[in-house]
């Protein structure tokens, strides 16, 4: 696997001098301003149909901000995105560029992807001035002001941090959205309680500061109902402490209690004896009422099958950079999948491109296990199969983790805190 080689003052933060100083705070400010501020929804639900607005124009302001910055620091990261695995981002950006002209609104496919590619050129040089560590506690930093954010908007302005989703034609369903929709409060939920859990394991944080986070972190899900961010933050915590949970006493002992507690489950599950507990259960996870729900993926069956269709018509270029909240303007506005969403929007290469990344990713997990970045990755390998929540119109936490996770291994990051230097 090729690696770029830099030396160890390259990966501490640039504290040596006034300007490293000034250096230091302006990029970590950008990081924790594309996880916090090109999320935060200061407006509320105000419906689906799609306007420009001065938050727009804010983050688009923060975006350019992390180009120019990108551009001066240009010497830091440039290496990053010539070798494996920085190269699949390379190779992603480019075609979605080939893409544009096919796009079905130009102008704004245009202004995301230079949104994205702005944030994309911070990245390697913001890890590397920052130091592992401190990059990961500034993404934490952003991700906790988020969900403190939301709980203000929820319980202090509900205008704002209360979604009303209509579940039926009679019956509508009051979630905890905050700062935005309660499927994305959720996502940024699972992230701070996994990176909270990361950061307490080893000590790297007080576990005064992590308990209360990673508490905080669970209530919220619970509190804006996301079973799709429940589940990936439970694969995101295992993935974390996969050596301490899979040793091989636990596995014996699991494997034991399966040989124990099958065989009478299906005596009784033969009988029908479970069916009423199956579908009680059912009912009461779902949001109808109704066990359909669930047993569909929440209608996703029917959204895969139409977006694969909308593939096939026009798979070499598809319908243009984050377009799918046009195409799939009557399915929930995006694919619910990550490869499909990309297929949508840049055809099948660009698909396959954003598949090479996962299939890396699975890869890495196992041969070179990094469980500071470990667990992130898994809580959007396992989301990203039945939600879009990866790509946005402007880039914020899932792309920042994505692209930064990507290139983790191959920058050497270090997650040691940094120690004061010797005099």
């Amino acid at each position: 696997m090729a690696t770029v080689a830099h030396s160890r003052f390259e990966e501490r933060p640039a504290a040596a001098s006034d300007s490293g100083l000034l250096v230091t705070s302006l990029v970590g400010s950008l990081v924790y301003a594309i996880v916090f501020m090109n999320a935060a929804d200061f407006r509320g639900d105000t419906g689906e149909e799609f306007s420009v607005h001065w938050q727009i124009y804010f983050r688009l302001l923060i975006c350019a901000v992390c180009g120019g910055m990108g551009i001066l620091l240009i010497s830091k990261s440039y290496r990053a995105f010539l070798t494996f695995p920085g190269f699949l981002i390379t190779l992603l950006i480019a075609w979605i560029g080939v893409t544009l002209p096919f796009s079905v609104d130009r102008s704004y496919s245009m202004a995301a992807y230079i949104s994205l590619g702005a944030v994309t050129m911070l990245i390697p040089a913001a890890m590397q001035i920052l130091g592992g560590y401190r990059y990961l506690l500034v993404v934490a930093a952003g991700l906790m002001t988020f969900l403190v954010g939301s709980w203000i908007a929820y319980l202090v302005f509900p205008e704002i941090g209360v979604f009303k989703e209509q579940i039926t034609r009679t019956e509508v369903l009051e979630r905890m959205g905050g700062l935005g929709h309660p499927n994305e409060l959720g996502l940024y939920s699972a992230f701070t309680t996994v990176l909270f859990a990361v950061l307490g394991y080893g000590r790297r944080l007080s576990w005064l500061i992590v308990i209360p986070a990673m508490l905080l972190g669970l209530v919220t899900l619970v509190a804006c109902f996301s079973r799709t961010s429940m589940g990936i933050t439970v694969v995101g915590l295992l993935v974390v402490y996969r050596k301490e949970l899979f040793t091989q006493q636990t596995v014996l002992a699991a494997l034991m209690l399966a040989i124990l507690v099958i065989p009478p489950v299906f005596v009784v599950a033969g009988t029908g004896g479970f069916d009423w507990v199956i579908g009680d259960s059912l009912e009461k996870l779902s949001k109808s009422g109704s066990a359909d729900e669930l047993t569909t993926a929440t209608g996703r069956t029917e959204i895969w099958a139409y977006a694969i269709g909308r593939i096939a018509e026009q798979p070499l270029h598809g319908y243009g950079y984050m377009t799918a909240r046009f195409v799939m303007e009557k399915y929930s506005y995006h694919c619910h999948n990550i490869v499909l969403n990309m297929c949508l929007n840049t055809g099948v290469i660009g698909g396959m491109g954003l598949l090479a990344m996962a299939v890396y990713f699975v890869y890495a997990i196992y041969h070179d296990p990094r469980y500071e970045i470990d667990g992130l990755v898994a809580v959007i390998l396992a989301g990203g199969l039945i939600d879009g929540m990866l790509f946005a119109a402007v880039p914020s936490a899932s792309i920042l983790i994505w692209f930064s996770a990507l290139l983790w291994r191959q920058l050497d990051m270090q997650f040691d805190p940094p120690q004061p230097e010797s005099l």
